[in-house]
């Protein structure tokens, strides 16, 4: 199990977990431009269990404070360790201060796996995602400081 920069040759399987029937509804719809540059500048990782089983796209928005923007795993009961191996990076090689994310407040399961996590709920973005339909749904943005994390 590792955590390592996305290769070109794993552009494949990223798009294919990130647009597939699974994950379509929960993850933004990828833009070229945003996955060459985050495949540049190490900031699309991939979880490797003897070949590609996750991704993960991070986000600086500003310094010491990192966005997790997509995470996806191919398989139930893979995302915990994940998790774990990205937190470690982002808290300690890379020096985040902070890692933020957001999910669409339907979404049960992410929010429950983040706050198992540590993640703490910090708020409501109304009506911020659209689905692509007009539907568009709150987004609760969760957070977890390098000392929260720390301290588990």
């Amino acid at each position: 199990m590792s955590l390592r920069p996305a290769r070109p040759e794993d552009m494949e399987f990223i798009h294919a977990l990130w647009t597939s029937d699974d994950n379509a509804r929960w993850l933004d719809p990828p833009q070229g431009y945003e996955v060459d540059s985050a495949l540049a500048s190490g900031n699309l990782l991939v979880w490797d269990l003897d070949g590609p089983a996750g991704f993960a796209f991070l986000t600086e928005w500003l310094p010491r404070v990192v966005g997790l923007r997509e995470f996806a795993v191919a398989r139930p009961g893979q995302g915990r360790a994940f998790l774990e191996a990205l937190m470690a990076e982002v808290f300690g090689p890379r020096g985040a201060h902070r890692l933020g994310l957001d999910c669409t407040a339907d979404n049960a399961r992410a929010m429950a796996f983040f706050q198992a996590a540590g993640f703490v709920r910090e708020g409501v973005w109304r009506e911020t995602w659209d689905r692509g339909d007009g539907d568009f749904v709150d987004c609760i943005f969760y957070s977890l400081l390098d000392r929260e994390w720390a301290a588990r």
